[in-house]
């Protein structure tokens, strides 16, 4: 029987997301401002930050890469054949149902279900999906302006330095790294809250494509970790935090790049809502599939 503390990740991630549809209805401003503040400030100290959190180790670096390499694999074929099938494309559909909620919901239930072993694993899984992020996420997203773009952004370099400082075990002074820890603390409350105002612009949620998105995020994701792990004979904690982060919903982050490069908005807040609201029912399953 799973604990129902385990779902508290979500509690948190709907109200902050409530607040925001609820602030829409009181006051109108321009989200414009907010995601160049989230891409260009916050995110990049988040990044940079959590990457000094946890010392990182190359055999469970290279374990957990694979697996997430082989989620990704698994969900870009899905997405190529939902477009193939249903004659669609879209960007805001494709960043979404690819990239996880791998911080704010990842860390806590790898750390509530796997204990210090899982919180440590799943930090890792943590820094490899935010260089994918500021990286390939950057670059799917951008458009016509091409790989070029990666670099015109902060999060790559906040990426890259903070991996070197990592790896190199360079203690970055207090006075430095407070500042930097306080404006990251910043970026997922503005995330959620900019997600929920986002909501209150919609007539609806695009039920459609938003349905098919989430189905191959959650549970194609999970099938494609399943196989990962199966196939290349992975056991142990690394087994359940690869497991766990294929059924992961869609990350916040997300949507903000879509916001700042408009590119389908609306879809991706709609399935990066669809599948928060999903995780409620299929992290407790999940977890008594692997526990």
């Amino acid at each position: 029987m799973i604990d129902l503390r385990a779902l508290s990740p979500v509690i948190p991630v709907f109200a902050l997301i409530g607040i925001g549809f609820v602030f829409a209805r009181w006051r109108k401003i321009s989200l414009e401002s907010i995601t160049e503040f989230i891409v260009y400030l916050a995110s990049p100290a988040l990044v940079f930050a959590s990457l000094l959190s946890k010392p990182l180790f190359a055999t469970d670096i290279l374990v957990l890469l694979t697996g997430i390499a082989g989620i990704m694999s698994g969900v870009g074929l899905l997405i190529w054949i939902y477009f193939s099938v249903f004659r669609f494309r879209s960007r805001g559909f494709i960043l979404p149902v690819l990239f996880i909620n791998a911080g704010n919901m990842g860390l806590p239930l790898a750390l509530f279900a796997f204990g210090e072993p899982g919180l440590q694993r799943a930090s890792i899984c943590y820094v490899i999906m935010s260089t994918l992020q500021s990286s390939l996420g950057i670059y799917l997203v951008s458009g016509d302006r091409g790989w070029q773009e990666i670099f015109r952004l902060p999060l790559i370099y906040a990426t890259i330095l903070g991996l070197f400082v990592n790896v190199n075990q360079i203690q970055v002074p207090w006075p430095i790294l407070e500042p930097i820890r306080l404006l990251g603390f910043s970026t997922i409350p503005l995330m959620l809250v900019s997600l929920g105002y986002r909501l209150n612009s919609m007539k609806a949620i695009t039920w459609g494509h938003s349905v098919g998105g989430a189905l191959i995020r959650i549970v194609g994701g999970f099938a494609c970790a399943y196989l990962t792990v199966t196939l290349l004979g992975i056991d142990g904690v690394n087994r359940q935090v690869i497991l766990l982060y294929g059924a992961l919903p869609s990350a916040v982050v997300n949507f903000v790049l879509t916001e700042k490069y408009r590119q389908d908005p609306e879809l991706a807040a709609s399935i990066v809502v669809i599948t928060t609201l999903l995780s409620l029912a299929t992290i407790p399953i999940v977890f008594s599939l692997i526990l």
